[in-house]
């Protein structure tokens, strides 16, 4: 239900307005509507310098945020003032060879270009679609924007036209994204991942006085959604964008036939052991697992598609939904807690007919415990 804040709600009272909210939605639903419109909640402010990072790349237009708003037409002033200082720089020709590859739900981009050259580009393509940049770091191809509200999802009624900014500052859609965009190296091209996490404003008693925020089903939707913008801010035309979404290749090869059994089995438990039992190749399963720890919010500091691994932070004292959870509240009061989690590593090794996950603690040894199975659990409701 979209919400005003409480002091301004005699204002829809006096319009004897009803506010409706949009129900679910479908790829084909999103793609070639107006139903994405993000404005970050979070104050942007200057990136922290990451290691492996200089001041001469920072500096670059593409690692800021181009103002205290963001709009189509005073990016595009920016980044063609800051061209002439900037022409010596690498980047990645406007149209590369782009393709969009689908296993079951999860769909990624392929381009024909450096992981190097595509990162900057991608930093530049979430400030543009209204976010900031949360966390940022090139060395392990990891982008997390902050939290954002898409405004697409409060409808332009009466009240809206009639009042303008005054309730569009003041209305909420009850719902925050923040996205996680990942980049691997595959052969002589990159691939990237994108996904998000949900968190919704829900009523806690009957009188709906009483809000809390929790955590929400990531929409798969959504994400084609953002590939499909991501193919046409690199260059591709809209129209082609939105149909390499629409009929994304399934995995060739011997992942092709573990895709299609993906439809209809789940990973499963290894009798004896702390790990699961994936029907897909490694590969494919790697894949997914990624995509399943960066739904569920794992940090990750390190993947490895050669080796099959993950290195990720994880608190072992909660859940992957439980941990969601806090980290939201927390971001949004500027806290980021006192508890440093601990590194585990995912891997994903192949055996005969599909693949096996297992985790492993900080020395090497196979993680046993509660927090072992915690971890596989999450994947698991995800993949």
């Amino acid at each position: 239900m979209l919400k005003l804040h409480t002091k301004f709600r005699f204002l829809a009272l006096a319009a004897g307005t009803t506010v409706v909210m949009a129900g679910c939605s479908t790829v084909d639903d999103l793609l070639g509507q107006d139903q994405v419109d993000y404005k970050s909640t979070v104050r942007a402010d200057p990136l922290s310098l990451p290691p492996d990072l200089s001041d001469t790349q920072i500096n670059n237009p593409q690692y800021s945020i181009t103002g205290n708003t963001t709009s189509a037409l005073a990016y595009n002033e920016s980044q063609e003032r800051a061209a002439a200082s900037n022409q010596g720089l690498n980047v990645l020709p406007e149209v590369a060879g782009m393709k969009v590859i689908r296993s079951g739900n999860t769909r990624w981009l392929q381009l024909d270009a450096d992981p190097n050259l595509v990162y900057p580009r991608l930093i530049s393509f979430w400030n543009n679609e209204g976010f900031t940049i949360n966390r940022d770091n090139p060395q392990a191809g990891i982008i997390e924007t902050d939290w954002a509200e898409n405004r697409a999802k409060i409808p332009g009624n009466f009240l809206r036209r009639a009042l303008g900014s005054i309730v569009d500052m003041v209305s909420d859609s009850g719902e925050r994204e923040r996205f996680t965009t990942r980049l691997e190296r595959y052969g002589n091209t990159t691939e990237v991942y994108i996904n998000h996490q949900r968190m919704v404003e829900t009523a806690m008693d009957r009188d709906g006085t009483t809000f809390k925020w929790l955590p929400a089903e990531e929409d798969p939707g959504l994400n084609a959604v953002m590939l499909s913008r991501l193919m046409a801010f690199l260059g591709a035309e809209e129209e082609r964008a939105q149909n390499a979404v629409r009929n994304a290749q399934e995995v060739s090869s011997s992942a092709s036939a573990g895709s299609a059994g993906a439809a209809t089995q789940q990973l499963s438990p290894i009798s004896g052991q702390t790990a699961l039992s994936s029907p897909l190749p490694a590969d494919d399963t790697w894949r997914r697992v990624g995509s399943s720890l960066n739904s569920a919010g794992f940090t990750i500091d390190e993947s490895d598609m050669a080796s099959g691994t993950y290195v990720i932070r994880y608190l072992d004292t909660d859940t992957g939904e439980k941990r969601q959870a806090s980290n939201f509240i927390s971001r949004l009061w500027g806290d980021e807690g006192n508890i440093t989690p601990a590194p585990y590593t995912i891997k994903v090794t192949p055996q005969a007919g599909g693949s096996v996950i297992s985790v492993f603690n900080k020395e090497g040894q196979a993680e046993d415990s509660t927090t072992g199975a915690r971890i596989l659990r999450v994947i698991a409701e995800r993949f």
